[in-house]
């Protein structure tokens, strides 16, 4: 334990001291949002990694490994296919125009600061919410390592509020890359153990057929697990983010098609760790399959596994950061309330939200019960509220403003629904019937009007 915790300290240390060399990169709100768009195409993959690497492939993975089997690769599928769409329908259109947000593009497409707004509190919401589940995460590791789940959950957020509010975007793109590294070589260091460790042979014999099934549950399971991180991907703020943090377009389009393929191992890998966890420790709760398996590797090896969770914590979080700081700053103070503010004014004001939405995000995590709930909460309401208003704006040009508003309404009341008891099935894909229904139909209604105005 006393091997584990140091490589801990080093290992946070590390990334604070990142943090302080890159404040000089990180003076103006542009560079503090987008490291003065100088994202080179190595920096740029590891960040799109970085970003999906979170609870939600390496812990989650294990726990659906656990749970459902070699099935359990389905939700991380679903985070490669969310980068292949992203690169294919958005990232070009996104770069050659400038956009820093997803509010950048519906205030240029919809002549609407109404819809840029309510577009920019959706986002926040949903982003809010992807972060306390880390936060979440590393509680959880903590707690499985002994430690006090609550301090151990602050102290956490709290090196990611630092190096994020000192160094930007700057300060993700180089964090995101050591943590990458970091995650990759530590999960292959782990596989190995298990396989010298006759691990494959434990699972072969002690877990049921249906484990080795790649569709062992229904096909609404399976909609649920790969439909709404794929389709998440198209309105993914943070996409947005990396896309204007690019040095050219070339970067800006490939960085997110490598990812997704560079993605793929680590989607399997924590699978089969899950896989082994669940043949070995039949009893543990699935939720914390992956601690158990670390905890009885070699010291050394099991601190740089518990490095490489932490690592996916922070990545997923630092991005998120920086995203919500966009929306609040750039498009709700600046674009639409104060529009002659200084640049060193939203610089400072860029590193107090950061600070502020960091707080909001642990304060919600450590009042919630479900990490992998809490994430599929967020991506249903940012694909129910947003999805339709944003592909709808770029793939049809007849669509008004209106009718954007009108989509986004009808989709969270879809969400809303089901939290007053309505069973709603497939609710990450129905939501958006009635959107799309609402979207053509209002700017059918509204067309005459918005071009005569």
């Amino acid at each position: 334990m006393a091997i584990i915790i140091a490589v801990l300290v080093i290992y946070i240390v590390g990334m604070l001291a990142i943090g302080f060399m890159g404040k000089k990169s990180s003076e103006s709100m542009t560079e503090f949002l987008t490291a003065g768009r100088s994202g080179g195409m190595f920096v740029m993959v590891c960040t799109y990694i970085g970003a999906h690497v979170g609870n939600g492939i390496v812990v989650g993975g294990a726990q659906y490994g656990a749970d459902y089997g070699i099935g359990g690769i389905w939700f991380g599928l679903g985070a490669c296919l969310s980068y292949i769409l992203f690169a294919t329908v958005m990232s070009r259109l996104l770069y050659r125009n400038g956009y820093l947000t997803i509010p950048d593009l519906i205030r240029d497409r919809y002549q609407s600061k109404f819809a840029s707004v309510l577009m920019a509190v959706l986002n926040i919401c949903a982003t809010l919410g992807i972060m306390a589940a880390q936060i979440m995460a590393g509680a959880a590791l903590f707690s499985a390592l002994g430690l006090n789940p609550t301090l151990g959950a602050v102290v956490l957020a709290i090196v990611v509020f630092i190096y994020c509010s000192i160094s930007g975007m700057w300060g993700v793109m180089m964090t995101d890359s050591v943590q990458t590294v970091v995650i990759f070589f530590s999960t292959i260091a782990c596989i190995v153990f298990i396989a010298m460790n006759g691990g494959f042979d434990t699972m072969s014999a002690a877990l049921p057929q249906a484990s080795f099934e790649f569709v062992p549950f229904s096909a609404e399971q399976l909609v649920m697990m790969l439909v709404p991180g794929a389709l998440n991907g198209l309105i993914s703020g943070a996409a947005f983010q990396r896309t204007a943090s690019c040095k050219d377009e070339k970067v800006a389009f490939l960085a997110p098609v490598i990812a997704a393929f560079a993605l793929i191992p680590f989607v399997v890998m924590p699978v089969i760790i899950g896989m082994y966890g669940k043949a070995v420790f039949p009893d543990a709760p699935t939720a914390s399959i992956l601690f158990e398996v670390v905890l009885k590797m070699h010291p050394v090896l099991a601190g740089l596994m518990v490095a490489a969770v932490l690592s996916a914590v922070m990545s997923t979080m630092d991005i998120g950061l920086l995203n919500v700081t966009a929306n609040t700053v750039n498009d709700i103070y600046y674009k639409t309330f104060n529009p002659n503010a200084s640049q060193k004014t939203l610089g400072r004001l860029s590193a107090m939200v950061t600070m502020g939405s960091g707080i909001i995000a642990l304060t919600l995590a450590l009042t919630s019960s479900s990490i992998l709930s809490l994430l599929s909460q967020t991506y249903a309401l940012m694909n129910a509220g947003g999805l339709v208003m944003v592909v709808g704006g770029v793939l049809w040009k007849k669509g008004t403003k209106e009718g954007a508003i009108a989509s986004a309404f009808c989709g969270m009341a879809m969400i809303l629904l089901t939290k007053f008891g309505v069973n709603i099935p497939y609710i990450g894909f129905t939501s958006l019937i009635p959107a799309i229904l609402a979207y053509v139909v209002v700017s059918f209604a509204t067309q005459k009007k918005t071009a005569n105005s």
